[in-house]
């Protein structure tokens, strides 16, 4: 009895240090890199995201002119951040038109119509990157929408 009594405490004992232990060595939540493009970067492709190449990148937030070697090139763009959403803008339309990318979202911008009758594909010259909840007007769907030419 005695001997049950001690490996009962020692197993407890063991099993209570094995605890104490689990919250240092469990991995933390992390964000994840999509289609080659690296958290925490808005990347714009030539092509699909799953099957074209990274033209450019972004990951400051706020309004950014694409350089002019890719305006107007982009066919898809995956947004890695977590709790950011993200407006690719067509300032050659007025008003100006804009397609928002949801936090965590990859999109073909070929499989969304743009409203001067042809996609999103190649309509892009401008990205905005907002500090807020990755949702757009809302919803965790992509959406499109108008702003004042020359915005902001």
């Amino acid at each position: 009895m005695k001997l049950t009594k001690k490996l009962a405490a020692t197993l407890f004992a063991s099993a209570g240090l094995a605890s104490a232990l689990v919250p240092l060595t469990a991995s933390s939540a992390s964000a994840v890199s999509k289609y080659g493009c690296s958290y925490p970067r808005v990347c714009v492709y030539g092509g699909s995201y799953s099957g074209g190449s990274i033209i450019g990148w972004f990951q400051d937030n706020g309004y950014q002119n694409m350089p002019l070697s890719i305006q107007n090139k982009p066919d898809a763009v995956v947004n890695t951040r977590n709790d950011d959403s993200v407006w690719l803008i067509d300032t050659g339309a007025n008003p100006d038109r804009y397609i928002c990318i949801p936090a965590n979202t990859a999109a073909n911008l070929g499989d969304y119509a743009h409203p001067n009758k042809t996609t999103w594909a190649n309509d892009v010259d401008t990205i905005n990157i907002f500090n807020d909840d990755g949702r757009c007007s809302g919803t965790n769907q992509v959406r499109q929408g108008t702003v004042p030419a020359n915005w902001p």
